[in-house]
């Protein structure tokens, strides 16, 4: 097979993968023995990657906490002459690596694959943490012609499963007979139950345009331990409510027991404090305290190390600066709170499904006048309210000191907006001239902040500027990265467009927004989900040439989608000497289902329209 006919774009598929997941017992206890084996077809050279193969596993403080992967097999096979080639994988090309104090990872390549090649690859994983079984996803960024997945559980543990995706799986389950041998003759004999998962021709579950996280809708099994019974012997209850998690977090040494330290920078806190701030501009001073004495290590995290450390060193993790901020806050008396999420890039929260592994972040909340305020310690250009795209998620947890803790939803936190001014007129050479004014606010400020913390230096920008604007760009101003509101400016002249000719024709932006459809496909099956909602506007005056008078103009344009969740203005006022254009798109709504892709996509067919609308005057 040289093209996988159901997805001939596919660089390599999946043709076979089966995944046991059984019970057994080392040591005179239960562990979790799960058996991987996988057969991949490669297809094009962007596919010989799937040929490097990386399992991670958890390392305790000793064997018996310690997951162990072992088994581990490999071919390459290849056609040569017409003939099967079968190329076994060494021991040279398997090796661990650390990834983190209690991470280690396998790496594994299988040698000898080149396009065309079928790799096989087989391994086993013995955890001894029994009571959790690891997320199990039938879909990848290739195509899948078979998956199987198998589990079959004692009757004593008692877990609840849940299935996520959008594409079908087959499931049947059937009771049998175990026995389980621990040592010295003795052994235990008991009901289970097998659960089989079977998927066909799954298709490549590949990035669309507009989603948060592709994962949050790959066809997966999810398993939530509820409880342990061994009737007579043994209980234990797992099952937990976020009430129960809120509790576990705030007695935890590295989480809510991190929360209670006072008096980390006492002589700086009451240098920033003045009895003239309002209550936001003591958050502001306590917040801008803690970015200045302390530096992201890049590091997002949940639970916090070693926050007295952290802050002696001036760098921590997102968990460690966002510590700070709280024991700052309350040292100053207010009444800050973590809270807690999964991030976007790590995959969505089921509110309704509580388990702690799903959280993995945490920021800082503070009730002002009654109202509550979010912030970010960790990213540098962020403020209230402003917090990185990745955090801005439909369900966060607030955990408060003295009372139950509540869902908040941020994914359409403060205030974001573009506005571009543009002043044009000919100049006395003829050509098309003119200033440039954008004011960023919001997500926009800090994402432009960013972006010019990196730059190498602004002529460099400025030269990537001209190559996108096909224009000469002269006075580029940068605004300052710590302004709530950022500003730039630069002043342009166009070679291309000139007064010589009889008619001129000028693109009614100047500078458009968007100018193809970013909805090209007839139809879609994940839902859209736009970063954040904006408001973006660009006001254009451009001076009439002496000689010149408009042959044709643009008409004026409003469109509304639903109740106002998304507007776009176009808006045209002629003068004798100039015309003037307004155009503002406004997203409100945030996240739209696929039943409204037609509606959307509708919408900024008509916007591409006018961002490619032309003006064209004429010589007297």
């Amino acid at each position: 097979m040289a093209v996988y006919p159901e997805d001939t774009a596919a660089v390599a598929v999946v043709l076979y993968e089966n995944c046991e997941v059984k019970y057994d017992v080392s040591d005179g206890d239960f562990i979790v023995r799960t058996s991987h084996t996988a057969r991949i077809k490669i297809l094009k050279s962007a596919g010989l990657n799937r040929a490097d193969i990386s399992i991670p596993f958890y390392t305790g403080n000793s064997r018996a906490q310690s997951e162990k992967i072992s088994g581990i097999s490999g071919y390459a096979y290849n056609l040569v002459n017409g003939k099967t080639e079968r190329t076994k994988l060494a021991k040279e090309h398997i090796f661990e690596e650390k990834s983190t104090e209690n991470w280690r990872r396998m790496k594994i390549a299988i040698p000898n694959v080149k396009v065309g090649s079928v790799f096989e690859m087989k391994y086993e994983k013995a955890s001894p943490y029994y009571s959790i079984l690891d997320d199990f996803a039938f879909q990848s960024s290739i195509p899948v012609k078979y998956c199987c997945y198998q589990v079959t559980i004692p009757e004593y543990f008692k877990f609840r499963k849940r299935t996520s995706g959008y594409e079908p799986l087959d499931y049947w389950e059937k009771e049998i007979n175990l026995r389980f041998l621990f040592g010295s003759g003795k052994s235990l004999t008991c009901n289970g139950k097998e659960m089989t998962f079977v998927a066909v021709n799954l298709p490549a579950m590949k990035g669309d345009s507009y989603v948060w996280n592709k994962n949050d809708y790959i066809s997966r099994v999810t398993f939530d331990l509820m409880n342990v019974n061994v009737p007579g012997v043994y209980y234990k209850d797992f099952s937990v409510s976020w009430q129960e998690i809120d509790k576990r977090l705030m007695e935890d040494e590295n989480f809510g027991k991190q929360l209670r330290v006072s008096n980390l920078m006492k002589d700086e806190l009451a240098a920033v404090l003045k009895d003239d701030m309002t209550a936001e501009g003591k958050v502001v001073a306590v917040l801008d305290l803690v970015k200045a004495k302390m530096q992201w290590n890049e590091d997002d995290a949940l639970y916090v190390d070693n926050l007295k450390k952290a802050v002696k060193e001036g760098k921590g993790s997102s968990a460690e600066m966002n510590a700070a901020l709280i024991c700052l806050l309350r040292d100053a008396g207010f009444d800050a709170y973590p809270v807690v999420m999964s991030l976007r890039s790590h995959g969505r929260i089921f509110s309704t499904f509580p388990t702690l592994k799903s959280l993995n972040y945490f920021i800082t909340g503070v009730n002002i006048n009654g109202k509550p305020i979010y912030m970010d310690a960790s990213h540098k250009y962020g403020t209230v309210n402003v917090i990185p795209d990745d955090c801005m998620v439909e369900e966060a947890r607030c955990i408060f000191k003295e009372r139950p803790g509540q869902w908040v939803d941020l994914h359409e936190l403060g205030r974001n907006s573009y506005m571009t001014s543009i002043i044009a007129s000919f100049n006395e050479d003829g050509k098309l001239a003119g200033n440039v004014q954008k004011i960023m606010n919001g997500v926009p400020c800090m994402t432009y902040c960013r972006k010019v913390d990196k730059q190498k230096s602004i002529d460099e920008t400025r030269e990537e500027m001209e190559n996108d604007l096909n224009v000469a760009i002269s006075d580029l101003e940068q605004g300052k990265p710590q302004d709530v509101a950022v500003m730039e400016k630069f002043s342009f002249v166009n070679n291309e467009t000139t007064t010589d000719d009889e008619y001129i024709y000028i693109n009614s932006l100047i500078f458009p927004y968007v100018t193809d459809n970013p909805f090209k496909a007839e139809t879609r099956k994940l839902p859209i989900e736009y970063s954040y909602p904006y408001d973006h506007v660009t006001s254009i005056t451009l001076i009439i040439p002496e000689g010149y008078t408009i042959e044709e103009i643009p008409t004026p344009e409003r469109i509304t989608l639903g109740d106002k969740q998304i507007t776009y203005l176009y808006q045209v006022q002629k003068a004798e000497k100039n015309v003037q254009i307004i155009q503002r798109i406004s997203i409100r709504q945030t996240l739209y289902p696929v039943t409204d892709y037609q509606h959307v996509r509708d919408f900024w067919a008509h916007v591409v329209n006018k961002n490619n609308a032309q003006l064209v005057l004429k010589r007297l």
